[in-house]
């Protein structure tokens, strides 16, 4: 049996974390769930839940097969949610777009967390923390967008916010 042996790749399990989370494969802990690219059990064993729920062989490695249906899965599921689902730092944020040029305190953490993901992401360039959703501050969120395969628009939406959250976290996961 072929397969896409995805456990040394960081980003690809990240992606892969971030799919299963997003459809509530980490059961009870899913709000303590870090995204962090490490193959770990608790990801083995999500995959495996994952693979049962939709009757493939249940191995807890994402093969061709795997792969291909956790994306039109989770794809499918972030389309019936107009890709977004609750921020989870912002309250009260439905529908939660951010628009360039907007000026807010909301802009200043998204800049100190674009900040802190630039030090560990050679594709990503700082920017100035100014509260100001600028022409800079923009060009690197198009930047992070394509790095996770997204939509690479500038607009921030609530599922752009909560990958940026994931990232930021798993950057200071790593640092501690």
């Amino acid at each position: 049996m072929s397969y896409f042996d995805l456990r040394n790749e960081e980003n690809a399990i990240m992606y892969i974390q971030r799919m299963l989370r997003d459809l509530d494969y980490f059961n009870n802990d899913t709000a303590s769930f870090t995204i962090d690219g490490v193959y770990s059990d608790r990801t083995r064993r999500a995959v495996y839940e994952f693979q049962e729920a939709y009757e493939l062989e249940p191995t807890g490695i994402v093969d061709y097969e795997t792969w291909q249906l956790l994306n039109y899965i989770h794809k499918s599921e972030l389309e019936n949610q107009n890709g977004a689902r609750a921020v989870k730092i912002v309250s009260n944020t439905k529908p939660f777009i951010i628009e360039p040029d907007t000026e807010n305190d909301i802009i200043y953490v998204i800049q100190y967390m674009l900040t802190q993901i630039s030090t560990h992401h050679d594709e990503l360039e700082d920017v100035k923390i100014n509260g100001i959703y600028d022409l800079e501050t923009q060009e690197a969120i198009m930047s992070f967008k394509r790095k996770n395969l997204i939509d690479p628009s500038p607009v921030i939406d609530a599922a752009t916010l909560n990958l940026l959250f994931d990232e930021y976290e798993a950057v200071i996961s790593r640092e501690n």
